[in-house]
This record gives structure tokens, C-alpha cells and sequence, in this order.
């Protein structure tokens, strides 16, 4: 990303945050930790008949109904939409348009241009907004999957066939078919095919999505589970959030595809380009996630970060009272020079550390190293742990998590600057260590332990603590 393109994206975070916070974001956006291009290309025609051969041969061909709501569509952009789902190499498909547009005739006359029998146009006699449209389009959807696809986004030619194979390799290792698929993405401007901004999502994680759709595009659902769920009006603009947010409670299992499978239109009317006049959107998502707490009975509140589009959960009193399979939460541990980078956390299970050496203050690719998430590992130096564990703890370290405890942590919430920590969020003392003690060793041992009894381990990283080194 240029000096230009990142200072446009700054600006409404300028608005929202501050003159150091919007140069902190141009600065975390112009670094090489935060990329920002992509690596997509076309297919040649080659390629495309490889693609062609392997969906033949494919051992099952559900038919994928890819539905899209349209209103007012730039003419271009609507056609260049469906021209990629037509053109894709697996053909069992059908492309159902729902259309609200105010004069109609200019979208009907291009989807009957194409004289492709898996065109189902739809005229709506009024626009309802996006859940109720959409939902028309569900209910003339007949394929066993539905796709969903903005009216001015494009599919990759193989989008559909990654998602069948898909489809059959995660049913040969689970032993049954997938209710949710999604993939990676990138963006696509108004003006070609400049492919920008790539976004490589991690396999599903129930607790990063509390933080922010990173799902969004491209996004399957079992037709039977979409039709049962449907989409509801009260949450427009984070109806698609919502929807996947019922998916997890219903016990949906969740598949990803890591590839790029969807070009997501950067347009003015676009939430690619466009979050300060899609506020409500992020509204919706935060009510959505309000409604998923209070449905599975968490005592917590919902926040915005500063990044619009992302939220934070705070448990109210003790986080193991709401989260009972939460066996772990873990904070960061940061140097102890002015600002400071990130040198303890969350961990994978050989102790390498996630987000090492971030400065304190970046949020990391996509925002991620700021939102709260599952964890194979926490550093121990910020920890917190249920009462099942602290044994477990006392047999590793030598120390009792008990009468170890501290509030000494920071804030690193957008809606204060510090604040005196709640009870709730007393963690382990980091200075209660010996010198030369092998901290990754002990993190480890404990969090095996804490996995291995069924519990899960959970990233919580506006916990703070700085080094004792």
C-alpha cells in the first residue's frame, strides 16, 4: 500500500480516534508487518481446462445456488458478477438475483442477455432492505448449498469446484459434510483488475469470530441450514454476521478453503472503502453479538475498538462463571522500553511466539493481534486460570497461582486510557518468577495440561503486563 492509498484509509480512523492514533495506523499500514498486497492471478486458459477436468471427475456434484440481492447496481459491476459465476469451471449452479432495484429493466435486460437457463431473475415489487431481499432469493434458491455473492463482487473461475472439493475432503475426514465453507480474499478496484490486500483467514475459530466476521467472503451454507436460519431484518447490514453467529449455536461445523476465492469490490457504496458511512452495519454487528451472549447465557458486555468492525468481549466478574470450557485467559507481555514490542503471548505448541515483536500499539495483519482468540499456548507471565488448574500451576512452577495475583495489568481499550482493573481480571504476578527461569517450558507444560483435560485456552490481549528483564 502507498503513503496515499493508506492516508485515505486513515482518515476516518483519524476521526474516530485521534491525530496519534490515525498516524499510528498510516505507520502500522505502510510496514512491512502489515502487507497489504496480493498474489491472486487469472488463470490461463490452460489452467481453466484443468479446472474443467477436475470438476468433471469430481465424486459428487451438488448443485450451489449462488444468490445475490441487487439494488441500483452499476450496470459494469453487475455484469462483470455474473459473468463470473457463469463462467465457473464447475457448472452444476444456478445464479438467483433478487432484484429491488428502482428501474428494474436496466438489470433484467443483462441478466437475459446471457440466455443461460441457470439465470433466475427475481423483480421485487419493493426494496425491503438487504436481509429481506436477499431471504426472496433464498426462497427460489433449489441447490443443496447457497453461495452468497454481492451484487458487485466477483468469484475467482474456481471458486465453486475449491468449494466441492472441499466439501468432499472434509466429509472423508469428519465423516460428514460441512454446514459452513469459507475462504480467503482480496479486493478488486472500481477501475480493473488490480488485485490488492489480500486476506488469508486462520481455520475456524469460534472465539475470534466474537471479535470481527473475518468470514465474510466467501461464504456456503447448507441450503437447509440457511432456509431454517434465514436472514433477519432487525441486524441489516451485519445480517450476514448474524446468520453465522446462529450457525455456531446451532452446532454448525465450519470449513475453510485457503484460497482466494472471492474479489470483493472496492466501490464508494462499498464497506471496502467506505466504513464511516456503513456505521450501522457495525451497530448491527455489535447488537448481533449482544444477542449471541445473552443467548448462551455470558454475563458479559460487547465494545467497538477502534478499528470499525472489530469488538471486544468483557466478562462481568470472573470470565470461567460465563465460559465454562475456558480452562486459561492469557495476556501479552511486552519489553520494557518506551512503547515497547510484543515478546510474550500467545503461543503455538512448539512455544513459537504469535505476533513477536509487534510494536505496542499496532493492531498486526487485519487487525488480529488485537482481537481476542482461541490459543494453543499461553505465556504464563500473564495469565489467569480457573480454580481447576491452580494445582496443575503449583506443580510446574513451584509457585502458588494464589497468593500470586495482581490488577497490575493495562488497559488497552479504545473508550479509556487506564482505569483501576476490575477483581475479576486479577492475573498472576510476572515478577514472581527466579531469574532464569524457562518460561516457555512451563507455558507449555501447562497449557498441554489444560488441553488435554478438555479445556480451552483463550487470548485475551487488552491484558497487559510489561517484563521484569
Amino acid at each position: 500500500m502507498d503513503i496515499i492509498s493508506a492516508a485515505k484509509r486513515s482518515i476516518g480512523y483519524m476521526k474516530r480516534n485521534g491525530l496519534g492514533a490515525g498516524v499510528l495506523e498510516i505507520s502500522e499500514s505502510l510496514s512491512g508487518s502489515n502487507p497489504r498486497g496480493s498474489d491472486y492471478h487469472e488463470p490461463s486458459d490452460y489452467e481453466l481446462s484443468v479446472m474443467r477436468r477436475l470438476s468433471e471427475a469430481l465424486s459428487i456434484h451438488p448443485l450451489i445456488s449462488v444468490i445475490v440481492p441487487a439494488y441500483n447496481t452499476d450496470e459494469r459491476f453487475f455484469r462483470e458478477m455474473a459473468e463470473s459465476v457463469l463462467a465457473q469451471t464447475y457448472e452444476k449452479l444456478e445464479l438467483v438475483i433478487a432484484d429491488a432495484s428502482e428501474d428494474k429493466g436496466r438489470l433484467e435486460s443483462i441478466a437475459g442477455s446471457f440466455e443461460d437457463p441457470r439465470v433466475k431473475y427475481i423483480p421485487l415489487p419493493e426494496n425491503k432492505g438487504i436481509s429481506a431481499n436477499t431471504n426472496e432469493a433464498l426462497e427460489r434458491a433449489a441447490g443443496d448449498y447457497i453461495a452468497l455473492l454481492d451484487h458487485d463482487d466477483v468469484l475467482t473461475p474456481d471458486a465453486l469446484l475449491r468449494i466441492v472439493e472441499n466439501i468432499i475432503s472434509y466429509s472423508k475426514r469428519t465423516g460428514r459434510q460441512p454446514d459452513v465453507l469459507y475462504s480467503d480474499e482480496d479486493k478488486i478496484p472500481a477501475s480493473g483488475h488490480q488485485y490488492t490486500e489480500r486476506n488469508s483467514k486462520p481455520d475456524f475459530d469460534p472465539n475470534l469470530l466474537l471479535n470481527n466476521n473475518y468470514i465474510c467472503h466467501l461464504t456456503v451454507m447448507k441450503a437447509s441450514l440457511m432456509k431454517r436460519l434465514r436472514f433477519r431484518e432487525e441486524y441489516d447490514g451485519a445480517q450476514d454476521y448474524d446468520l453465522l453467529l446462529r450457525a455456531v449455536r446451532s452446532g454448525a461445523g465450519f470449513s475453510h478453503v485457503p484460497q482466494i476465492l472471492y474479489h470483493w469490490r472496492i466501490s464508494p457504496s462499498s464497506t471496502s472503502s467506505n466504513t464511516a458511512g456503513k456505521l450501522y452495519a457495525y451497530d448491527a454487528g455489535l447488537r448481533a453479538l449482544e444477542d449471541h451472549a445473552a443467548a448462551l447465557g455470558w454475563n458479559a458486555d460487547v465494545y467497538n475498538l477502534r478499528n470499525v468492525g472489530y469488538y471486544e468481549f468483557r466478562y462481568n466478574g470472573e470470565v470461567f462463571d460465563s465460559r465454562r470450557n475456558i480452562g486459561a485467559v492469557g495476556g501479552r507481555v511486552v519489553s520494557g522500553a518506551h512503547r515497547g514490542r510484543l515478546i510474550g503471548g500467545k503461543m503455538d505448541r512448539d512455544g513459537k511466539l504469535l505476533f513477536e515483536g509487534l510494536p505496542v500499539g499496532y493492531t498486526g495483519y487485519f487487525h488480529r493481534a488485537m482481537c481476542q482468540q482461541s490459543a494453543e499456548a499461553l505465556d504464563i507471565r500473564c495469565i489467569k486460570l480457573s480454580s481447576v488448574f491452580w494445582d496443575d500451576f503449583y506443580d510446574i512452577t513451584g509457585i502458588r497461582y494464589s497468593e500470586h495475583r495482581t490488577p497490575g495489568m493495562l488497559s488497552l481499550r479504545p473508550h479509556e486510557t487506564s482505569r483501576p482493573p476490575q477483581d475479576g481480571e486479577k492475573i498472576f504476578d510476572a515478577g514472581s518468577f527466579p531469574e532464569n527461569t524457562d518460561i516457555v517450558k512451563m507455558s507449555l507444560e501447562l497449557s498441554a495440561r489444560i488441553r488435554k483435560a478438555g479445556y480451552g485456552l483463550l487470548y485475551y490481549p487488552c491484558w497487559q503486563v510489561r517484563s521484569h528483564e
